[in-house]
C-alpha cells in the first residue's frame, strides 16, 4: 500500500511530464531544456519502479496496473532512434499513468472492463440492426440516391451517420425527393438505434459502475455490521450475566424468607404450649385454695 505522500508526489511528476510533452510540440529555443527535463522525469519513473519492486517483491506483479506502469517505463527507456523511432510516439502513454495514480479513475476503467460482457451483447444487437438496415436501405434507395446507398459500404457508413444523428437531414432530404414516405424509415431507425439501443449500452455501463463503486461500500458496511454484531453480542452476554446474578440473589433471598417463616412458626408453636400449661397450673392452684377454704 502506497503512502498518500508518495502517490501525490508521483501524480505531480506525471502531470509535469504531460506539460513537458505538450510544451515540446511548440519547439523553439526551450526544446533542449525540455528534453533534459523529460529525461529527469523518466529517471524518477525508474526510481519509482525500483522502489515498488523492492517494497512489494512478487506482489508487484499481482496488480494489472503495475504491469501497465512497468511497460510504460520500459518503453520510455528504449532509445527513440533508428528502427525504434516509432516508439517515440508512445511517449504519450506516460500521460495515461494519471489513471493509475488516481484510484477513482482506476475504478471507472475497471467498471468499463467489467461491463464488456453485457455491453458486448447490446453492441452485437446494435450491429445486427445497423447491418440489416443498411441492406434494406440499399435495396430501397440505392438506385435513386447512390451517393448514400449505392453499395453496402456506403450504406453502412450512412447508417452510422444516421445513428449519430449527424447530417441526417441532408440524407433524408435527398431520399424524400424520390421517396416521399422515406421519412418513416429514418424515424424508425433513429429511434431504435440512437434512442433505445445506445441507451441500453449506457445503462449497462452505468450499472457496472454502480456495482463497482458499491462493492467497496458493501465491504465497508459488512465490516461495520460485523463490529456492531460483536458489540451487541458482548452486551447481551453481560446482560445475561447480570440477569443470572439477580436470579441467584432472588433465589437466595427467597430461601431466606422461607427459612425465616419456618423459624417464626416454630417460635409461635413453642410459646403456645407454655401458656396452656401455666393456665392449668393456675386452675389446679385455685381448686386447692377453694378446698382449703371449705375445710
Amino acid at each position: 500500500m502506497e503512502s498518500h505522500g508518495f502517490s501525490n508526489s508521483m501524480l505531480v511528476v506525471i502531470l509535469v511530464n504531460a506539460a513537458i510533452l505538450g510544451w515540446a510540440t511548440y519547439g523553439g529555443p526551450v526544446l533542449p531544456y525540455l528534453v533534459v527535463a523529460e529525461r529527469v522525469v523518466v529517471g524518477l519513473f525508474v526510481v519509482e519502479m525500483a522502489l515498488k519492486l523492492y517494497a512489494w517483491r512478487g506482489g508487484f506483479w499481482k496488480d494489472a496496473w503495475n504491469w501497465f506502469d512497468f511497460a510504460v517505463v520500459v518503453i520510455s527507456l528504449v532509445p527513440a532512434t533508428g528502427p525504434f523511432a516509432v516508439l517515440r510516439v508512445l511517449r504519450v502513454l506516460r500521460i495515461l499513468r494519471v489513471i493509475t495514480a488516481v484510484p477513482q479513475m482506476r475504478q471507472i476503467i475497471g467498471a468499463l472492463f467489467k461491463s464488456v460482457p453485457g455491453m458486448g451483447t447490446v453492441i452485437g444487437l446494435l450491429l445486427i440492426v445497423v447491418y440489416a438496415s443498411a441492406i434494406l436501405a440499399q435495396q430501397l434507395f440505392g438506385e435513386d440516391v447512390p451517393e448514400y446507398f449505392g453499395d453496402l459500404g456506403s450504406s453502412l457508413y450512412t447508417m452510422f451517420l444516421l445513428m449519430t444523428t449527424e447530417n441526417w437531414p441532408d440524407v433524408s432530404e435527398a431520399v424524400l425527393e424520390q421517396h416521399p414516405y422515406g421519412w418513416l424509415f429514418f424515424v424508425l431507425y433513429i429511434v431504435l438505434t440512437a434512442f433505445i439501443i445506445l441507451n441500453l449500452v449506457i445503462g449497462v455501463i452505468v450499472t457496472s459502475m454502480e456495482r463497482e463503486f458499491n462493492e467497496g461500500r458493501w465491504e465497508e458496511d459488512q465490516e461495520l455490521e460485523l463490529v456492531q454484531h460483536h458489540a451487541v453480542m458482548e452486551h447481551l452476554v453481560r446482560l445475561s450475566d447480570q440477569v443470572r446474578r439477580l436470579e441467584d440473589r432472588l433465589r437466595a433471598q427467597g430461601n431466606g424468607v422461607v427459612q425465616g417463616m419456618d423459624d417464626i412458626a416454630a417460635e409461635v408453636s413453642g410459646d403456645g404450649s407454655g401458656p396452656c400449661e401455666n393456665s392449668g397450673a393456675r386452675e389446679s392452684g385455685t381448686e386447692g385454695t377453694g378446698a382449703r377454704r371449705g375445710e
